[in-house]
């Protein structure tokens, strides 16, 4: 190897080392604390999805009980005539939403988080 070969190998290493960084930002390398935002006519509550919580809500028509536990989120009760919300189960991404009562609960990874990555 010669001086010249350990020049380039220098360079390359150190280009990698300070690029690494970005690199881990640029795909989520960090772990982002998910967060339940519940919102509803006048309201919103945001929660970490890792808290185990009930939020009462008074929505359009009624209550509506949000259950955070386990790292899930579900709609234990609601004042509405169909229950879709409730029978949507417990979930741990995307939303739930209470038409009725324009209650809606979401899943997000908090107010600093990424919407979208494209690649």
């Amino acid at each position: 190897m010669t001086s010249g070969d350990r020049i380039v190998v220098a360079i390359v290493v150190a280009l990698a080392l300070l690029e690494w960084p970005a690199s881990v930002l640029a795909t989520g390398g960090f772990a982002v604390q998910k967060v339940v935002t519940v919102t509803a006519p006048g309201h919103s509550y945001a929660v970490p999805l890792s808290a185990e919580r009930t939020i009462d809500v008074h929505g359009l028509e009624g209550t509506v009980t949000v259950v955070v536990d386990g790292g899930e989120v579900a709609v234990t009760e609601a004042a509405c005539p169909d229950h879709i919300c409730v029978r949507q189960g417990r979930v741990g991404s995307g939303a739930i939403v209470c038409v009725p009562n324009g209650v809606t609960v979401r899943i997000g990874g908090g107010p600093d988080a990424l919407d979208a990555q494209v690649r």
